[in-house]
């Protein structure tokens, strides 16, 4: 709240025209649009709102739009900040996604399994599994992981789990692609140097991404494809 004080009415109306605008000159629209905008979830929502609390903007999550979008009005250097937060938020759900999708490729190759009751032998998790795959290709000896909500330290070696009580289990891994017949790969794919998946960013020069591009244009004419891999 101001309070303007002046010899005239024609002073104190023209210093309240001045204040104003230099609020107006401050005050900045941003949109952030997306398609994963669609995935925001609680934990998302919540910290909108924490922003929106502590930064003095005001934000608008217009989920109905085609791609969503959030808008995100008040002083500039506010609403640069919390911009760069919601981008933040939608790099970490993209980043999420492609793990999952690594993990489930690699899970049709590979099955990392720990031993249960009666012997029997229980799959890891496919985000366990990827990671487990990870450090025998890097030649790692030890990571820890959980099972049942235990913490273990898997050595690589032996193929042996061991929680903090000393409580060692074995466990085993699993090709599931050993009796399939070799396949001949495209020759201008890239040399994978022993990785179990690898993310590929096609130019958009490529046969194949010309391909997926044309397809792509069939249903959805009017999205921009980022990149494609």
């Amino acid at each position: 709240t101001f309070q303007i004080c002046g010899e005239s009415q024609k002073d104190v109306d023209a210093t309240e025209s001045w204040i104003k605008n230099l609020i107006l000159k401050e005050q900045l629209e941003n949109s952030i649009s997306d398609e994963l905008i669609e995935k925001f979830d609680e934990r998302q929502i919540d910290a909108l709102a924490d922003l929106q609390r502590r930064k003095h903007v005001t934000i608008q999550l217009e989920n109905k739009l085609s791609p969503p979008c959030v808008k995100i009005s008040g002083i500039s250097r506010d609403v640069w900040f919390v911009s760069t937060e919601v981008q933040k938020m939608i790099q970490k759900i993209k980043d999420f996604e492609e793990e999952q999708s690594k993990a489930e490729l690699v899970y049709n190759l590979v099955e990392w399994r720990y031993q249960g009751s009666n012997d029997s032998f229980v799959a890891f998790d496919k985000l366990t599994n990827m990671q487990l795959e990870d450090a025998k290709i890097t030649k790692k000896t030890h990571l820890p992981v959980k099972i049942k909500k235990k913490n273990y330290t898997v050595d690589l070696n032996t193929l042996q789990a061991t929680d903090d009580q000393g409580k060692t289990i074995n466990i085993q891994r699993v090709p599931k692609n050993e009796d399939k017949q070799s396949i001949e790969l495209p020759v201008q794919w890239e040399d994978m140097q022993e990785e179990r998946v690898k993310l590929v960013n096609l130019k958009p020069s490529h046969q194949e991404y010309l391909d997926v591009q044309n397809k792509f244009r069939k249903t959805c004419p009017s999205f921009v494809i980022e990149k494609v891999k």
